[in-house]
């Protein structure tokens, strides 16, 4: 990739993008407006511009018009749109007085796109060296034969490991954040001088997120790439963009240098917007006024769940052991494929453990059971998933599908109508919310259907599958806030699975921390998060993206070639392939092969969950805060 000069702001004979004023930027936008027939337009007098070698972050709720401004760069609105602006140009080329052959040669020489979803953005049928050798011949005038080297330096400098190898694999052979290093080579083969990432990180786990990040700004810094970067983490923009623009109803409300608008920002929608964001350093707010948590309420001791998978054997939990007490919040966090989802399934008792036990208050009820006491125990604990939509039917009105969980006690059809109608009042939903269908909700309200649906039956227990990851933060602020009011008013107890950790302190009492299956630390909140003692729980801490712009890594004059991660450094190419989840139960810690403290016997001795100090348990041989003991 032959790169381009980075641009210096302060510099106006500064170098631009590929074509038109040198000294221009790579992206200019000047009052543009896109709408849909008659109405308000969706995105208002947008005024935009990027140059050569800086990132600006778009940051906005959704519907706010990030994704369609995007769009309307590259020319790709449906045909319904109405686009209009004094000025859309992307290296000096006018787009919206361009042909279509001419957009078609601009979408890959000078401008492309990262999406959020990497397997919907690569086909499926074609091996990834053939699909960026594709864009390399069209687009640099490369021979197909001479395509192979460029691939493999492509995939080299985007820090996929062993290109060669991946390069001959399709899309669903790679793990998620090999994917989207993939995708950002194929967006790179052409060598663009402006990148548009739309929530490229949102799927990922924090670790591979914090890799890919690492990635844009290598991708700044070396080639001198102008990149627009869409979130709605303000986080990840918080660690990655130069300049911010803030999206409301289709307007940018406020724009600056990243520190200027997120340390001090001028409109109460941006403030809004920052008051929502968890930290990690903010504990539960109200857990002073809150009892301590009680007796074990829900024990689970030694359950372990294996499947088999195109197969292979994938050890999906081993041995966990813990007690969820009464009146609690227990976190629990992880990456992809530790076990957390498979853990709450058991929970709820959607999955049976191939052994162990789960016993709540009582009697046990083993994983042999089943029957009427699996019932019985389901009937006491619910769960709340990630997605509502999908757990909601979208024939059935929001009221039949609140009642379905008393259908199977002896509640009246009075006194079940009367119940519906006080959670649906109690996780503030309108009167009128029974009579209508879920698609004329909102998604935040959606996922407030579905908590009704959760409690309407006085549960004990109620396991919430990452209930807040696809909201927008401030509505993800406003369910934390639900989740506590009814804890109180329900008396209930939950068990809160997230990757987010920052949410997890928000709202947890104690924390489990999930690795390849098996439990690595449990303790309390403020203890883990102050001082983790498993090497695996500092790697997530270290990779969460900090809201202070402040906090970020310096910017150093070279980076180290992507592929060539430091030591210790938590994205490496073996994380990313081989995620959290492990096919065969090594011998020794499964981290091992991470861990920037392991040692010999890491490798041949699995450690086991020992507690260390009173509530705090720890599998490690060489916990963080010994070293030197």
């Amino acid at each position: 990739m032959k790169g381009r000069p980075v641009a210096d702001p302060a510099d106006p004979a500064a170098p631009g993008g590929a074509g038109g004023d040198p000294s221009g930027p790579v992206l200019a936008i000047r009052n543009l407006t896109i709408g849909y027939g008659p109405g308000t337009p969706s995105v208002r007098g947008v005024d935009l511009s990027v140059r050569a070698g800086e990132i600006v972050g778009l940051i906005g709720e959704s519907g706010s018009g990030k994704s369609s401004v995007a769009l309307g760069c590259l020319g790709l609105l449906p045909k319904a749109a109405e686009v209009t602006a004094d000025e859309l140009t992307i290296c000096g080329t006018d787009v919206l007085a361009a042909d279509a052959r001419t957009l078609t040669r601009m979408r890959g020489d000078s401008v492309a796109m990262v999406f959020q979803d990497a397997m919907g953005a690569l086909d499926p049928s074609m091996r990834i060296g053939n699909q960026i050798a594709e864009v390399v011949t069209r687009h640099r005038g490369v021979r197909r034969a001479e395509s192979r080297a460029v691939v493999r330096e492509l995939l080299d400098k985007v820090g996929v490991p062993e290109p060669d190898r991946r390069a001959r694999q399709y899309p669903h052979q790679l793990s998620g954040g090999l994917r989207q290093r993939a995708a950002v080579a194929l967006a790179l083969a052409g060598d663009p001088a402006l990148l548009l990432a739309d929530e490229p990180t949102t799927a990922l786990d924090v670790t591979v997120q914090a890799g890919i990040l690492e990635l844009f700004r290598t991708v700044r810094d070396e080639f001198g790439v102008g990149i627009v970067l869409i979130s709605h983490d303000i986080g990840v923009i918080a660690q990655t963009a130069d300049r911010v623009a803030v999206m409301l109803d289709g307007e940018i409300v406020e724009h600056g240098g990243v520190e200027e608008v997120l340390l001090e920002p001028k409109t109460e929608y941006t403030r809004m917007l920052l008051r929502s964001v968890p930290h990690l350093d903010r504990p539960r707010a109200e857990t002073e006024s809150r009892p301590a948590a009680g007796k074990p309420l829900y024990v689970v001791d030694d359950v372990s769940r294996t499947y088999r998978s195109r197969g292979r054997l994938v050890h999906a939990v081993q041995g966990v052991s813990l007690d969820v007490r009464e009146g609690e919040v227990l976190g629990v966090v992880g990456e992809s494929g530790s076990g957390k989802s498979t853990l709450a399934k058991m929970l709820v008792h959607l999955e049976r453990p191939d052994s162990g036990r789960l016993t709540m208050s009582g009697p046990g009820h083993r994983a042999e059971g089943g029957g009427g006491r699996a019932g019985r125990l389901r009937r006491r604990v619910q769960m709340v998933f990630q997605h509502p939509a999908g757990s909601l039917n979208p024939r059935l009105r929001v009221g039949t599908s609140v009642r379905e969980p008393l259908a199977a006690s002896d509640t009246g059809a009075k006194a079940a109508a009367e119940r519906v109608r006080e959670v649906l009042r109690e996780v503030g939903l309108p009167e009128d919310s029974a009579a209508r269908l879920p698609d004329e909700f909102s998604g935040g309200q959606k996922q407030r259907i579905a908590i009704a649906r959760a409690i309407v039956g006085d549960p004990r227990v109620v396991v919430l599958d990452e209930p807040t990851s696809a909201l927008d933060v401030s509505v993800q602020a406003q369910v934390l806030d639900l989740l506590a009011k009814i804890q109180r008013a329900e008396n209930l107890t939950y068990v809160f699975i997230s990757h987010d950790l920052a949410v997890v302190r928000a709202i947890s009492d104690r924390v489990a921390v999930m690795y390849a299956g098996r439990l690595v630390e449990l303790a309390d909140a403020a203890s883990l998060f102050e001082a983790p003692a498993h090497w695996y729980t500092r790697e997530l801490l270290a990779a969460m993206p900090s809201p202070n712009p402040r906090d970020r890594p310096e910017r150093p004059e070279r980076r180290p070639r992507s592929g060539q991660a430091e030591s210790g450094q938590a994205e490496s190419g073996q994380a990313e392939s081989g995620q959290a989840e492990v096919a065969a139960a090594p011998a020794g810690c499964a981290f091992a092969a991470r861990c920037p403290a392991a040692e010999a016997d890491c490798r041949t001795l699995r450690p086991e969950p020992v507690e260390v100090a009173p509530g705090r348990v720890v599998a490690c041989h060489h916990p963080a805060g010994t070293e030197g003991r």
